[in-house]
């Protein structure tokens, strides 16, 4: 058996309403294999628990990464609220877990998980990453100081709806607040926006062709995609005064090409000078603004990396 075969593994399980993801992942971060399951097959927690060790089986796993949706208390590790996982609802997730595995075992939000592979790529160390993945909604994961960070109500990292426009006229979001990121910065709030300036019709309008038109030139919809950078600015600046991460990822479906155009490149330097423009030099001019690099894999490898160093 070569040193490769025998290194320790840990085990990434990531649920998802639609599909859970897993991974065996080294110790340096890297996947070593994974394999997807429709969530519908497997349902309860036990089976996926049980379906998830039958993948591992035989391999030197060393520990398992449970990373889950919705909303998280990170002290009993039971989910207080969670859509499309029926069943899951004041489980005790690590503690089954941890019995059906007969290994270490650490649970914790997919966000956060998310940011945490992102962090442990980087090899950051004790500093703060927030990881911000824009689409349908605006959702926020938090590393602080090395640890993922899901708050006292399992609530933080709550990006979408922290208020960015506090006028009468503010926009209502569907949580019955107004002015909130995601109303504006959304993938909704994007295509309202566009349909606003240029009187078209919603119907067949996405991001990604408002973003492919925006590269074309056309001028309305790069306005469309500045504003939504300045939105998503103003956020981050808030952030940064608050927590002073050294590091803020955008990441998710949502951003416009990323850099492998010039509309996404100039979507994150419009996102870059308007957190400049509302903070204190010594946050938005150290903070490092860039995208996310590891994709729809992120919360599967994080999952692994929290039970490496946290289970």
């Amino acid at each position: 058996m070569s040193d490769s075969d025998s290194a320790p593994l840990y085990l990434g399980i990531d649920v998802g309403g639609t599909d859970v993801k897993l991974g065996l992942v080294d110790g340096a971060c890297q996947i070593v294999a994974t394999e997807r399951t429709a969530t519908s097959l497997l349902k309860t927690p036990q089976n996926v628990f049980r379906h998830a060790m039958e993948f591992a089986s035989g391999r030197p796993i060393a520990g398992v990464g449970l990373a889950v949706p919705g909303v998280l208390d990170s002290h009993a590790f039971e989910l207080r609220e969670v859509v499309n996982l029926d069943g899951w609802l004041g489980v005790p997730l690590r503690d089954q877990l941890a019995q059906i595995s007969g290994l270490p075992s650490m649970v914790v939000n997919d966000a956060n998980a998310a940011a945490y592979a992102e962090h442990a790529s980087r090899l950051l160390g004790v500093q703060s990453l927030a990881l911000i993945t824009l689409g349908t909604g605006v959702g926020c994961g938090m590393v602080v100081v090395g640890n993922p960070h899901g708050g006292d109500h399992g609530c933080a990292g709550e990006l979408g709806h922290i208020a960015i426009d506090f006028s009468a006229d503010a926009l209502p979001c569907t949580c019955g607040s107004r002015g909130h990121l995601e109303t504006y910065a959304g993938a909704a709030g994007v295509i309202a926006r566009m349909v606003q300036l240029s009187g078209e019709e919603a119907e067949g309008l996405t991001p990604r062709r408002i973003a492919n038109r925006a590269e074309s030139g056309d001028v309305l919809c790069q306005k469309v995609i500045s504003d939504t950078a300045a939105y998503v600015g103003r956020a981050i600046g808030m952030l940064g005064q608050v927590a002073d991460p050294a590091v803020v990822l955008l990441g998710g479906a949502m951003t416009f090409g990323g850099m492998e155009t010039e509309t996404g490149r100039r979507f994150l330097a419009d996102v870059q000078n308007s957190v400049k423009q509302t903070t204190l030099v010594q946050v938005g001019g150290n903070m490092k603004i860039e995208f996310a690099t590891l994709g729809n894999q992120a919360g599967m490898i994080g999952a692994a990396m929290v039970a490496r160093d946290r289970s």
